[in-house]
């Protein structure tokens, strides 16, 4: 599936703590013609938000191990920085709290992992044609 081209390529920030998720991802999206930069901690995803605006985020709910719930905060930072920013969350340990939580902060979709790229590759791009 191919993005319109006579629009500007999407720009997209993939936030998780694993190397290899985050390889696959980035692979996978710019692959699709996206432009992708990655952050493995909360404070490397702020400081990207702080100088770019991008057009989805996707973040990992955990990023430092058991009860982490970063990706929460880095809903939040989105949505004071850029609020036509798309956000999906995912999360292997998401409980309906989290996920009602995400929402309230401004997340547009909360996924469980694991989930197959071309399924979050839907996602995201139903969320950007749609912003």
């Amino acid at each position: 599936m191919v993005h319109d081209t006579n629009e500007r390529t999407h720009h997209i920030l993939i936030v998780d703590d694993e190397e290899l998720i985050v390889l696959a991802m980035r692979k996978y999206f710019e692959g699709l013609g996206y432009r992708v930069d990655a952050a493995h901690e909360l404070e490397e995803a702020q400081a990207l938000l702080a100088n770019r605006a991008y057009d989805l985020v996707i973040a990992d709910l955990r990023l430092t191990g058991i009860g982490g719930v970063e990706g929460l905060q880095i809903v939040s930072d989105v949505h004071q920085r850029h609020a036509h920013t798309r956000v999906i969350l995912l999360s292997a340990f998401g409980t309906p709290e989290i996920e009602r939580e995400s929402y309230n902060r401004g997340a547009d979709a909360f996924l469980h992992k694991p989930k197959a790229m071309m399924e979050i590759a839907n996602v995201a791009m139903n969320l950007l044609e749609q912003s």
